[in-house]
């Protein structure tokens, strides 16, 4: 543009009720500010085509700079537009009604953007024109409201994300590692049983990825299935295991809300245990079958449940074996008798065993789903007590 601060005679001379328009003035704005203009003429040139008063905030809600010398807002306020969980509309600590707009992009903050006034729809998409300007400005100038310093890593954010402790500045964090909290992805669990356990932490750190360690066991979010399985086969690589069941994982349901993230990796952590305990390499809340019934339930009451249903046959293995098989199979004597290596009458036997134990015959549609969603609630026991035995053995690190 070839102008200095001093000879810029921009949108900033033009009165209330101009017809500029944004990306015209977004344009303006941004090569005056090139040129050296300083973002108190930025906020006078929007003050020209807004006809509003306009606020420039420091991330504590702290005036940078303003057109009428007002006030600004509580830190807590200030916080929640920065991380867009707060709404548009905010009250000033002077008394006034302000629309408010997070100037921001990435972890570069030039602070809260107010427009004095009632809301308007013209009004805002002029306020946001400004952004960019106000963001050159601050990087320019160097000012401390112009860098976030890393409050929280993205393993503190991952951990808050599973305590449930959801701060609009985790929010603000997390936005910047580009989590969307709006639409909250799903809570997930990665665990790693190979030898290498060195080379399992050095490609968590090179993984581009928010993640929390400890030991084998890391937490992440994900949006969907085939992000996990990509997470999962590139740490399969990066350790450089043969074995292709060293690095299991899983994941919880989506949310409906940040604060729901913390149930979601409860989920996905038992969902691991199943997951180890039956050897599959993983295994999603979508895709886990009548567990979800089970997941939300405490451990006392699966047991219940378990306990009244097969409680007569559960401390015989041979009995409870058989009981998978005759239901998987669908009471082909056959089937059952080439999958557990036994002669077809002593298969027979067995489940007329069965029979007269629990007082009913597992293939009757209601006994067989009692005794599915039983026989499930003792695989997700099961997975329990894996995950809470954890990493208790050691381990050689590996190269």
């Amino acid at each position: 543009m070839g102008t200095t601060a001093a000879a810029w005679s921009g949108p900033a001379r033009e009165g209330p009720g101009t017809d500029a328009e944004p990306a015209v003035l977004e344009r303006e704005l941004t090569e005056a500010v090139l040129a050296g203009a300083a973002r108190s003429e930025v906020l006078r040139a929007l003050r020209g085509a807004t006809g509003r008063d306009v606020r420039l905030l420091s991330a504590e809600g702290v005036p940078l700079a303003t057109t009428d010398g007002g006030a600004g807002v509580p830190a807590s306020v200030a916080d929640g537009v920065l991380a867009d969980v707060a709404g548009p509309v905010v009250d000033t600590l002077d008394g006034l009604r302000a629309t408010a707009l997070p100037v921001r992009a990435g972890t570069t903050v030039a602070g809260v953007l107010l427009t004095v006034g009632p809301g308007d729809a013209r009004v805002q998409a002029l306020a946001g024109a400004a952004v960019t300007a106000l963001l050159i400005d601050a990087v320019r100038a160097g000012d401390d409201s112009a860098e976030v310093s890393p409050q929280h890593t993205p393993a503190d954010i991952v951990a808050a994300l599973r305590s449930g402790t959801v701060s609009p500045s985790v929010c603000a964090a997390a936005a910047g590692l580009r989590i969307d909290l709006q639409r909250p992805p799903a809570g997930a669990v990665l665990h790693y049983s190979g030898p290498r356990l060195r080379a399992w932490s050095t490609a968590l750190a090179w993984l581009e990825h928010p993640v929390q360690q400890e030991a084998r066991t890391a937490w992440t979010v994900v949006p969907g299935e085939v992000e996990l399985a990509r997470l999962q086969n590139r740490l399969r690589l990066m350790t450089g295991d043969e074995s292709a069941d060293h690095v299991v994982a899983a994941s919880g349901s989506h949310p409906g809300s940040p604060m729901g993230l913390a149930r979601s990796f409860t989920e996905a952590e038992r969902l691991l245990g199943l997951a180890r305990t039956q050897r599959v390499p993983l295994l999603t809340f979508d895709r886990c079958g009548v567990v979800q019934v089970l997941l939300p339930l405490p451990r006392p009451r699966l047991e219940a449940y378990a306990e009244a249903r097969l409680g007569p046959i559960r401390q015989r293995p041979e009995l409870m074996a058989t009981l998978r098989a005759w239901l998987a199979e669908r009471g082909s004597r056959q089937s059952v008798s080439e999958q557990l290596h036994l002669h077809r009458n002593s298969v027979g036997y067995r489940v007329r065993q069965i029979k007269n134990l629990l007082g009913t015959d597992p293939l009757l549609p209601a006994a067989s789903a009692e005794l599915h969603l039983a026989l499930a609630a003792l695989d997700l026991l099961a997975s329990d007590d894996e995950r809470l035995r954890g990493d208790a053995e050691p381990v050689s690190a590996g190269r």
